[in-house]
């Protein structure tokens, strides 16, 4: 009986191991997966950045003015961004990754429910 009881104990912790194993794997994952999405569209948005300060430049006649004028879009963009979605962005970033670490908990839940 206690052996039965020592390998069920032994059983349960390997389990736990293996939940916490892929839940830092589906974790992981998608961090590695959204960061590699943000270096990528941080790029393309720099040069269509640069691409459109020039374009400015030529109608004000002023590189300056041009590159500055697309701070501003920035700045402006930054501004609604902090008083309206900061917020909400991130309890959603929170929730994507509560959901991934418990997608494995989720699959384990179900199979054991209909043994």
């Amino acid at each position: 009986m206690v052996d039965l009881v020592k390998k069920y104990v032994e059983n349960r912790i390997q389990l736990v191991k293996l939940n916490f194993i892929g839940a830092i794997a589906n974790v992981s994952a998608g961090l590695v997966s959204s960061f590699l999405l943000l270096i990528m569209g941080t790029l393309i948005l720099l040069m269509f950045s640069i691409s459109m300060a020039f374009w400015l430049a030529t109608f004000f006649e002023s590189e300056v003015i041009g590159f500055a004028l697309m701070g501003l879009v920035y700045l402006i963009l930054l501004v609604f961004y902090v008083v309206f979605a900061k917020n909400k962005t991130e309890l959603q970033i929170k929730n994507k990754i509560v959901e991934a670490a418990l997608a494995d908990d989720d699959d384990f839940t179900e199979t054991s429910d209909h043994e």
